[in-house]
């Protein structure tokens, strides 16, 4: 008898334990009397077979747990609309879950269309009952809110790669991207230029926004890249993944970042630099003037054409460094690593405290003085440079030895198409310069390693 006994008190104060504090309401009778009550409730209108419904339900569970203490303010509820459809009909259900807050003594309802997790549950009730849970506020989001007053001013400037997602509030495959597109967001929230951003294209205040880049479905992603004149944005033709918006944004922002933010090994660097910076750490003296004239005509084409104030960075920094050789020998590659080394350790260590930001920047630049003491990109680079000249010299000979009968002879169409052909040969060796090469095999390298 007592064995009995303990087992059924065990089995009682496991049933307590775990006793929900989301108070059923699908009844008609239970629903009437507690909407338009004293306190306020938010209810939850789900369908058992529903998967959305069933991946909120842990969370719906933990937003009760939230307010247990506060329900004589604030009740989390839910309604089974599939088993009472009278009262799905009340509030005009289109689908599952539908979610709604009736505020104290009130029948009017009104909607959440926020993010399906706690956190962000939580302060949607509290901002609207002034009652505080005992859940830590959510982080504010990292993707920007667009409107049609703000839309120019972010997505059409000049100097910022936008993702603009154009959504619907109601729109099941916009709720189910919300989270990814969260998590892909923050990711980039310390690069200014590199913006992931969403509009609410169903709200009549947007209607302008709408036409203007004729949004008909949803979500709808487009890409504004920075740099262009008319900013006309591309469509989104990948998969919508975490990791498909973060190589994505990756390619177009110049940033290189892990999926936790932090930066790779490639942060900062660039395959035709790398190039010259290996031959330039391993050259002799009177042979480096030449690489940083090369260097720099590198670096204003490349301001030219694509005007990445990103990328312009990175190329100032691989300059910078060739300057301080120059000046100070080649030994400050190996010493001004060393220092960064260092100081990333210690911040890492705890010992010293650096912004975000400047942790970026110390770890763009610890990675480009890794390519100047990379042996392996330095022998490709050499090696490279060394055939192209060859290559340089032998068509110039072929050139040096017609005479000028044999010049005649490409009169007739034969030998003229030979010549051409020959022509065309020899201008492309002509256009590829040594350094040219080493930054093509640089290339190589840098997408091996």
């Amino acid at each position: 008898m007592r064995v009995v006994l303990g087992i059924a008190l065990g089995l009682l104060s496991v049933a307590l334990v775990h006793a929900s504090n989301v108070l059923d309401l699908t009844k008609t009778e239970a629903y009437d009397s507690t909407i338009g009550g004293p306190a306020g409730v938010l209810v939850e209108y789900f369908a058992p077979w529903c998967g959305h419904c069933k991946r909120l339900a842990p969370e719906w569970e933990t937003l009760a747990d939230a307010f247990a203490k506060k329900k004589e303010k604030v009740v989390i509820a839910k309604v089974d609309a599939d088993a009472n459809k009278e009262l799905g009909r009340r509030i005009n259900l289109v689908g599952f879950p539908t979610i709604k807050w009736f505020p104290a003594n009130s029948e009017e309802g009104v909607d959440y269309k926020g993010a399906r997790n706690a956190e962000a549950l939580a302060q949607f009730v509290s901002e609207q009952s002034n009652v505080r849970s005992k859940l830590p506020a959510p982080e504010p989001s990292h993707v920007v809110e667009l409107t049609n007053d703000n839309f120019d001013q972010i997505v059409m400037d000049k100097n910022k790669n936008v993702l603009v997602e154009f959504y619907a509030p109601w729109c099941g495959h916009c709720k189910n991207l919300a989270p990814i597109y969260e998590k892909a967001a923050k990711v980039f929230k310390r690069d200014s230029n590199c913006v992931l951003a969403k509009l609410n294209a169903d709200d009549p205040q947007n209607a302008d926004v709408k036409r203007r880049f004729q949004i008909n479905s949803y979500p709808t992603l487009l890409f504004y890249p920075e740099g262009s004149e008319d900013k006309w944005p591309r469509p989104w033709l990948k998969e919508r993944s975490e990791q498909d918006f973060i190589d994505f944004m990756n390619e177009k922002c110049f940033t290189f970042r892990k999926a936790d933010g932090s930066l790779t090994q490639y942060a900062g660097r660039m395959p035709s630099l790398d190039g010259l910076a290996a031959r330039f750490y391993t050259a002799a003296e009177n042979a480096r003037e030449d690489l940083v004239k090369e260097a720099q005509r590198f670096a204003d084409e490349l301001h030219k054409k694509e005007k990445s104030p990103a990328k312009d960075t990175a190329a100032a920094y691989y300059l910078r460094v060739m300057d301080k050789v120059m000046k100070e020998g080649v030994d400050y590659v190996k010493k001004e690593a060393e220092r960064l080394s260092n100081l990333l350790e210690r911040h890492a260590k705890g010992t010293v405290k650096f912004t975000d930001d400047k942790i970026d920047q110390l770890q763009r630049r610890a990675n480009v003085l890794s390519a100047f003491t990379s042996e392996k990109i330095a022998s490709v680079a050499n090696k490279a440079a060394s055939e192209a000249q060859k290559q340089t010299q032998s068509a110039k000979d072929a050139t040096q030895s017609l005479s000028p009968e044999e010049v005649e002879k490409i009169a007739s169409k034969q030998i003229r198409n030979e010549a051409e052909q020959f022509e065309s040969v020899r201008s492309k060796l002509k256009s590829q310069s040594a350094s040219q090469a080493a930054s093509n095999a640089a290339q190589d390298v840098h997408d091996e390693l």
